[in-house]
């Protein structure tokens, strides 16, 4: 898989996220990503890299979602969308968080999942609430 198919898990799985209790989460991590091995084998490594992902942002969610709403200029969390939320999440945390990945490129990789999972012109909310989040780092 490309790394753009290995973000998209991860994006997936961060939306999945707002729509089962904590406790049951784990359990359908692992039953999507049984999922998608029937779809789109992924590797030993590239489940890893997923879950290890996964599990790096989960930690930071109320720092990032706080970032999210201070920077989207009176939007609540409860009026973004939740692709469009998860979307931001992924982007926040590896613009700020992954030494491995510049900022930018989060910025460009956000996008692109906003384009191919959002609504018609998410993209452009998603680019703007990012560039403001990098801008005041």
């Amino acid at each position: 898989m490309t790394r753009h198919e290995l973000r998209t898990c991860v994006f997936l799985l961060l939306f999945q996220k707002d729509f089962y209790p904590d406790e049951q989460y784990g359990e359908q991590q692992d039953i999507f990503l049984n999922e998608i091995k029937k779809e789109d084998p992924l590797t030993e490594e590239e489940q890893t890299l997923v879950e290890q992902e996964v599990a790096a942002i989960l930690p930071h969610l109320p720092e990032i979602d706080a970032k999210i709403e201070a920077a989207s200029d009176g939007w609540k969390l409860n009026r973004i969308a939740k692709a469009e939320l998860a979307i931001l999440r992924l982007g926040v945390y590896e613009a700020l968080y992954d030494d491995e990945i510049p900022a930018n490129v989060a910025i460009d990789e956000a996008v692109e999942l906003a384009k191919d999972y959002g609504r018609e012109r998410s993209y452009a909310f998603v680019n703007g609430i990012l560039d403001t989040i990098v801008k005041n780092q």
